[in-house]
């Protein structure tokens, strides 16, 4: 049994089938059937759009964001007068990531009705997915620095090596000379 909320009342949706059918709101296009896990992992992956619609029976479609278990909780601000959603968590760390948003993003709780920063939320990452991306590149750079310093401290000991063999025994046909 899965529950949905329409127009302030909560709508129950049963049937035999734990499989699901998700279509496409731009084009018609369908994917599935597919388990219910399948489905959230598409809606908090981005890839399920607010207008989209999803059946267990083929027969019934609603709308993605009347399913609560997809948690679509969140909208974005996206102008004064432009919002997107309702949308997943999930959806909102991957538009930050890709760089549509940011963390001064205003985003709606749609359960609690509050407006706040994308930076305000609980699931929000202690370091931007930037630098992240950052720290690993620059860890890699210095891994590949201290790879090539200790190549070259090598390098030097075998050069001072051979600089000491050379004075000795230039010394030593210095002293059978005289």
């Amino acid at each position: 049994m899965t529950s949905f909320c329409a127009n302030d009342e909560v709508v129950m949706v049963t049937g035999n089938s734990s499989q699901w059918i998700l279509r496409k709101y731009a084009d018609g296009e369908k994917f599935g059937p597919v388990p219910f896990d399948q489905v959230r992992d598409w809606a908090s992956s981005a890839r399920i759009h607010p207008q989209d619609s999803l059946s267990n029976d083929g027969r019934t479609w609603h709308k993605a964001t009347m399913l609560e278990e997809l948690k679509m909780d969140w909208i974005v601000e996206v102008t004064d007068q432009f919002f997107y959603g309702p949308t997943t968590a999930g959806t909102l760390l991957e538009f930050l990531k890709l760089g549509e948003i940011s963390s001064d993003t205003k985003i709606i709780n749609c359960c609690t009705g509050e407006t706040m920063l994308l930076s305000e939320v609980s699931f929000f990452p202690t370091a931007s997915p930037r630098v992240v991306v950052l720290k690993d590149s620059l860890h890699n750079r210095v891994l590949e620095l201290e790879a090539s310093l200790l190549q070259k401290q090598t390098e030097l000991r075998f050069a001072l090596d051979k600089v000491d063999h050379l004075e000795n025994r230039l010394a030593n046909l210095s002293s059978g000379s005289d």
